[in-house]
């Protein structure tokens, strides 16, 4: 299956309750719709805004790098009814091996939560070309859309 890079570029409101994240491909530009919580987080994280206080996703990090675990790659890999699943590869080096020698994780993620990681963690983020075969571009609408939380 091929992979494409792609970023998060921007939040914008949908409704008052839900929220679109941009995603941005060199072909397609499409949204992924999510929840308050982690719209608020991915347009902070965009805009390189630190809570005073760790969040859910700082936590997370926190762990991660304590067990001196990285964040390799972020996959938007399908759309199961209507939903956007993700994966999400970590890796840690092998106790005791050659240095270098890395095992890896893949874990089942939302969209939302992996998009959070990817930014958090600056790793690759990329989209399944299965993904990108069924997202509608919105490139042309999304000039009269401004941002979710505007400063």
């Amino acid at each position: 299956m091929e992979l494409t890079p792609a970023r998060v570029i921007r939040v914008i409101a949908s409704t008052s309750e839900e929220f679109a994240v941009v995603v941005k491909t060199a072909s397609k530009v499409f949204l992924i719709f999510v929840g308050h919580a982690e719209a608020f987080t991915i347009y902070r994280d965009l805009k390189d805004s630190k809570p005073r206080r760790p969040l859910a996703h700082d936590l997370l990090m926190n762990i991660i790098g304590g067990f001196d675990i990285r964040v390799d790659q972020v996959v938007i890999s399908s759309i199961v009814d209507n939903t956007f699943c993700a994966t999400v590869f970590l890796s840690q080096e092998f106790r005791g091996s050659s240095e270098g020698e890395r095992q890896v994780l893949r874990l089942d993620s939302r969209a939302s939560d992996a998009m959070i990681l990817a930014i958090k963690s600056e790793c690759e983020f990329l989209v399944t070309s299965n993904v990108l075969d069924q997202v509608e571009d919105v490139t042309d609408l999304l000039d009269a859309a401004g941002d979710a939380f505007p400063s």
